[in-house]
């Protein structure tokens, strides 16, 4: 048994590339297959797809917008916005354009972060790349399948710690490291402090600060600090510090305030307990291996040849996980997304572990296969779990439906002005406004004008105008019975005011 067990590494190590192309395969079908079909959310997507359009209407790629105003709400710089608005230049106005650029940036994230554990073993690069496939919160909200700034500032997150993690090899990777810090600044503002402090921690332990000239340090700061200089200097010609001055009041002030921004304030342990130790997916049972190998390196220490991580890679490794999940369980403000920059390393460390157990630890073949099979077994079940909740389960709801069958940019119906009274699924309420969503998704299927008011402004305009209206909201309006009915699909109506009544 031993022997056919050592034959399966062997092969697994032998067709290394192969499974490698697979694994970007699966990443890539989890990422992209149906990205368009999910509802379109309210809050950061919606913002930024509304604020990517009108950079592409008005021209101006400097300025988030929102409905034609200086957007002083969302306060990010504006390389997120600069993506989906890439997205909707190649794919049109549609949530695929929107989207897109996201579920590139964690393929990318997810490609990347594996063919850097491959220095780890060609196993531990495998299973790095397939528990990110199985990382089930990013693909359920605000990240690969989601037009919001997220994936991008994953991926640099990423990208700048890998950078960091090299050093020892080569200083010149602290440029790249810089880059990403500001890039990801770009991305989402203060969040970046985050690589900063992991960056500082891992000098300073790794001893690599004092290695370091002062010609290297004025590269390292001018790549940190001149991309956002620039943009800062562009940024103050257009509206001086009124954007600064709210991004530190939102964006920094704001989220560490007592009680959390917008009500989403919560305990220390809150993403301990939510998260990291989840057993319902696959994060706790990553935690779990993660300690066990913590306690046999430190417990009982390895021989240095059997060590699976050389000292500087596992004290960077520990601080990506360790920094932003205790700094952001510090701050008051608490959103799931905060940490998923977390879950990299901890799908690595977790790799490298399982990794080194499976081809280093001296024990029965018979054992050791049974625990490969229920250690693959288990990660395919959590795979597939991702799958069926979130890319199989993607659906769009009955009103964002209706509006999508009724409206098309080339069609008769563009560019109206359209009023709203209806129940909003994604709110559980009715409404006479037009929640985020449901306006970015008007300007998408028809670049309507969203006129809020409901149907009693829809009886008071005098232009030309359309009324969506949930069926049964017709018996309060007796009078709209006059009017052209457009579409009617059993759940809501598109009424048209007709020129007599103007």
């Amino acid at each position: 048994m031993r022997r056919f067990y050592e034959s399966l590494i062997r092969l697994v190590e032998k067709y290394y590339w192969f499974f490698f192309a697979l694994l970007c395969a699966l990443c890539a079908f989890l990422c992209f297959r149906c990205l368009g079909v999910g509802v379109i959310d309210s809050w950061d997507e919606a913002r930024h797809g509304v604020s990517a359009y009108e950079m592409l209407q008005n021209g101006n790629f400097l300025v988030n917008t929102w409905c034609g105003e200086a957007d002083y709400w969302n306060v990010k710089p504006p390389l997120s916005f600069l993506t989906v608005a890439a997205g909707f230049a190649l794919f049109s106005y549609n949530a695929v354009g929107l989207r897109f650029f996201s579920a590139l940036f964690y393929l990318i994230t997810t490609t990347v972060s594996g063919l850097f554990a491959r220095r780890y073993g060609k196993l531990a690069s495998l299973l790095t790349m397939l528990f990110l496939c199985a990382n089930y919160f990013p693909f359920k909200a605000h990240l690969a399948r989601s037009g919001d700034a997220d994936s991008l500032y994953l991926l640099l997150f990423t990208l700048a710690m890998l950078a960091m993690l090299k050093i020892r090899d080569n200083q010149r990777w602290l440029y790249v490291c810089g880059l990403c810090f500001s890039l990801a600044f770009l991305t989402k503002s203060f969040h970046a402090l985050m690589i900063a402090a992991v960056g500082g921690f891992f000098l300073l332990l790794s001893g690599e600060l004092k290695r370091m000239s002062w010609k290297r340090w004025t590269f390292f700061l001018s790549c940190s600090l001149l991309p956002i200089l620039v943009w800062a200097a562009l940024r103050f010609q257009y509206d001086g510090l009124s954007f600064f001055r709210q991004m530190i009041e939102a964006d920094l002030l704001g989220r560490t305030s007592s009680g959390g921004i917008e009500g989403h304030g919560a305990s220390f342990s809150y993403y301990l307990t939510s998260v990291f130790w989840d057993f319902d997916h696959i994060y706790g049972w990553l935690t779990v291996v993660v300690l066990l190998g913590l306690f046999c390196l430190w417990a009982r220490p390895l021989r240095k040849k059997d060590t699976p991580l050389v000292d500087s890679d596992l004290v960077g490794l520990l601080l990506w996980l360790l920094v932003p999940l205790v700094g952001f369980s510090l701050v008051s403000t608490k959103l799931i997304w905060y940490v998923y920059p977390c879950i990299v390393p901890l799908c690595v460390l977790a790799a490298v572990f399982l990794a080194h157990f499976f081809t280093s630890v001296q024990a029965s073949g018979g054992l050791l296969l049974a625990l490969a099979l229920l250690a693959g077994a288990g990660s395919v079940r959590f795979v597939w779990e991702n799958y069926a909740d979130n890319v199989r389960g993607a659906h769009s709801n009955d009103l964002q439906t209706f509006v999508s069958e009724q409206f098309d940019r080339d069609g008769a119906l563009a560019g109206s002005t359209v009023y709203l009274d209806a129940y909003d699924p994604f709110l559980y309420a009715n409404t006479t406004e037009w929640e985020q969503n449901m306006r970015l998704l008007a300007l998408l299927e028809g670049d309507l004008n969203c006129a809020d008011g409901g149907a009693g402004a829809f009886l008071d305009a005098e232009e030309d105008s359309l009324l969506i209206l949930s069926i049964p909201f017709l018996a309060d309006y007796l009078e709209l019975e006059d009017y052209e009915i457009l579409a009617d699909n059993g759940q809501y109506l598109l009424i048209k005011k007709r020129s007599v009544e103007k």
